[in-house]
């Protein structure tokens, strides 16, 4: 038996992590079509690690790394060639996609164009390394059934390459579908996943899904009773998971009233589908905001934890994923941390994925290695995408056709819900799985919307609030204003001019607070055990469960007055109509809006459709918002949609990552508060890790303490930050509180109020 001493990793035989990576691409893949260029490619990305220069970097990398021909250890390119040679006669475009994959596996995916040329330096070093192939390289060769060219081979496979890789780009030039682009991501990111797959574990990590189909049916029952004919959440539930079992469509819609039951409600149906199609079927729930998830992934996790009766329920069943939740992932025999974690989370290794819209779509336009890397576990899924009107408008046509035909070719399936469905899909594009939509929601009456038709300064704002505080003295009332600066000022302005006599508790809420303090602000609310006043921004309508009996809103796109609307009377008690004022703050004979909502089509279309209304009842909130998207569909740019999608035919990674922005990029910096004495202790531990000289160890180190470092931590716009910004944070010490942090209001700018929005 021959003894392999050529090695891919520390202590790993060469030829037992190319097997392992051929084998296992080749068993992730679901077309069989592409079973055999999955095999090939994952038995050659790494054989260029073969050569002398590599396996003497393995052995001393310090000392190679300071050689003036390190670039030699290199050998993706060397890889990639092979693969090319060992596909081409199989099938050309294939041999192609695999070249690109084993090329770019350490990094991201480029423009296809950046692929075409070889240059001479690189022609010339990968000439160096074959001659440097170890001669064990021709026995993995036999053993994987390789090909292994010869050194002219070489030199005429270098010219070849470049032709095909030319003429390919040719041919996009009247490529009018994703197909393309889908296929590529999909091989490179199984490519990318099984490769770290064994270089983290040596092994496979399958997801066993063992999860009920009657889980929520079940949980519901124990917690709310037996389902009652007359009650509306039971009626909306029964009807959505009757349709469901009925419809073979792979994309649909639940439109539902706030305060319907969806978090319970979608999830039933996904566990339903997903027994009804595949068991074997991921379930990956995403909201726009990470402040929604920890409460719906609670309620999820409680349900598993009560219907299959466990102490501690496994990450494997149910993952949080977003950038601030903490790194632990837990199964029944183990804690992973580090690296281990990392792979098992980034990747959604479980039966249910609680994640954010940027996760997702981050998966499916990002070029980047690490988002890349988990869009083959989109295949095979029932992706459900909770409020989605939250998604830009720019975006609609370029989702819409993405999600079209992704779900064909990686057999998704995608439930888009939300109480005001925006056009994203014509009616004939979507399955509506709540066929008694209108109904349910004209039997909705907890509130009314007066729309107050004229502008106020400032000052008679001011006075307006003064005004229903003192009429509506027994109520609990909310405030939110679109900047932060003006819900400070009317913040002051109440707790200077509140009537002494008035036990209602004043309760601030913005993103220049802590998110410890917000949370407990939050909790204190929902606890009911006073009466509230409320002044926020709208950071409060991102699914923050709170019951109001007023509210007062600036206005907003329509969208985000829903939102607003629904923290008014949200437990529907009886007879009583919460009421929600809808304002016009001006500023220099400017609406305040305008300065924080710059696209004029948001404001003007919600203008539109609530002219000449001074009163809306809850039960029209439905068509008032279908007339907001249909004007907003007919008035928008398509621009942004339209670029993306030719960048796709034209497989232009790069550029379609760099033009999908669902959170445009604002000029801001963060900052740690060290407020008591647990964010001392965190920030110590921060100081001593950003210490630690070895990068991964110090990575995995710093992770451990993300999920209580971000409680103290808050974003500003860097032209209002005082203090010295240091590996991208900057430090309000506990002796700095004074001038810089307010308990109440948070961070001070140097005029004593912030301006961040």
């Amino acid at each position: 038996m021959y003894s392999y001493k050529l090695k891919s990793h520390p202590n790993v035989n060469l030829i037992e992590h190319l097997r392992f990576v051929g084998d296992r691409s080749e068993e992730l893949v679901q077309d069989k079509n592409l079973k055999y260029i999955c095999r090939v490619t994952g038995y050659c990305h790494d054989i260029g690690k073969g050569t002398l220069y590599f396996q003497e970097y393995l052995k001393n990398p310090e000392q190679y790394l300071n050689n003036k021909e390190g670039d030699l250890k290199s050998h993706a390119h060397l890889s990639a060639i092979i693969a090319y040679f060992n596909l081409k006669d199989y099938d050309k475009e294939q041999a192609i996609i695999s070249y690109i994959a084993v090329l770019s596996h350490h990094g991201k995916l480029k423009n296809f164009k950046e692929y075409m040329y070889i240059e001479k330096y690189e022609i010339k070093r990968l000439l160096k390394q074959y001659d440097a192939f170890d001669e064990e390289i021709n026995i993995i060769c036999q053993e994987l059934n390789l090909k292994l060219l010869s050194k002219e081979e070489l030199k005429e496979i270098i010219e070849e390459i470049e032709d095909e890789v030319d003429e390919f780009n040719d041919k996009l030039n009247d490529n009018c579908d994703f197909s393309l682009y889908i296929l590529i991501r999909y091989l490179f990111s199984i490519l990318i996943y099984s490769d770290k797959e064994h270089a983290i574990f040596r092994d496979k990590n399958n997801i066993s899904y063992d999860l009920p189909e009657n889980l929520i049916d079940e949980y519901k029952i124990k917690k709310f009773g037996k389902p009652k004919l007359d009650n509306i959440r039971d009626l909306c539930y029964k009807d959505v998971i009757d349709n469901i079992l009925k419809s073979d469509d792979r994309i649909m819609s639940i439109t539902l009233p706030t305060g319907s039951g969806k978090t319970y409600t979608c999830m039933s149906a996904a566990l339903k589908l997903k027994n009804k199609v595949n068991k074997d079927m991921k379930i990956i729930y995403c909201l726009p905001f990470t402040s929604v998830i920890d409460q719906n992934y609670k309620d999820y996790k409680n349900a598993i934890k009560e219907i299959k009766k466990v102490d501690e329920v496994k990450s494997s069943d149910i993952l949080k994923h977003h950038y601030l939740s903490a790194n632990n992932f837990k199964d029944e025999k183990y804690y992973y941390e580090g690296e281990e974690e990392r792979f098992l989370t980034h990747n959604w290794n479980s039966q249910i994925v609680v994640t954010t819209f940027i996760q997702l779509f981050n998966s499916l336009f990002s070029n980047k290695n690490n988002d890349l890397i988990r869009f083959n576990t989109l295949a095979n899924s029932i992706v459900l995408l909770d409020e989605v009107q939250s998604i830009p408008y720019k975006y609609w046509k370029i989702i819409n056709k993405l999600c079209k035909e992704i779900s064909q070719e990686l057999n998704i399936y995608f439930i888009f819900i939300t109480a005001t469905q925006p056009l994203i899909f014509g009616k004939n594009e979507i399955k509506e799985l709540a066929s008694k939509s209108d109904y349910y929601f004209k039997q909705c009456k907890r509130t009314k919307l007066i729309n107050l038709p004229y502008e106020m300064e400032k000052e008679e704002f001011f006075s307006f609030v003064d005004k229903i505080i003192d009429e509506k003295k027994d109520k609990n009332i909310l405030i939110i204003v679109n900047t932060i600066k003006l819900s400070q000022e009317l913040f002051k302005y109440i707790n200077e001019n509140k009537d002494k006599n008035d036990d209602r508790k004043l309760v601030y809420l913005s993103t220049s607070v802590i998110p410890k303090s917000r949370l407990e602000r939050i909790e204190n609310i929902k606890n009911k055990e006073s009466k509230n006043i409320v002044v926020s921004t709208q950071m409060v309508e991102a699914g923050v469960d709170i019951d109001m009996d007023v509210v007062i809103r600036d206005m907003a796109p329509l969208d985000s007055i829903n939102q607003s609307a629904g923290r008014a009377n949200r437990e529907n008690r009886g007879e009583y109509l919460g009421e929600v004022y809808l304002v016009k703050i001006k500023d220099n004979d400017k609406l305040v809006a305008k300065y924080v909502y710059r696209d004029d089509i948001l404001l003007e279309s919600t203008k539109s459709v609530l002219k000449d209304k001074d009163v809306i009842y809850e039960q029209d909130y439905k068509l008032i918002g279908e007339e907001y998207f249909l004007n907003l569909n007919k008035n928008k740019s398509n621009n942004k949609s339209d670029k993306l999608e030719k960048d796709i035919y034209e497989l232009e990674f790069e550029e379609v990552s760099k033009n999908f922005k669902l959170i445009e990029e604002q000029n801001k910096v963060q900052l740690f508060i060290e407020l008591d004495e647990e964010a001392t202790e965190v920030w110590n531990k921060y100081k001593t890790y950003l210490s630690i000289e070895d990068k991964f160890q110090r990575k995995n180190k710093l992770e451990s303490i993300k999920g209580e470092f971000y409680k103290y931590v808050i974003s500003i716009f860097k032209n209002k930050c005082k203090e010295n910004i240091d590996n991208n944070m900057g430090f309000v010490s506990k002796y700095q509180l004074e001038n810089t942090y307010d308990n109440d209001l948070g961070y001070k700018t140097e005029e004593d109020s912030c301006l961040i929005f």
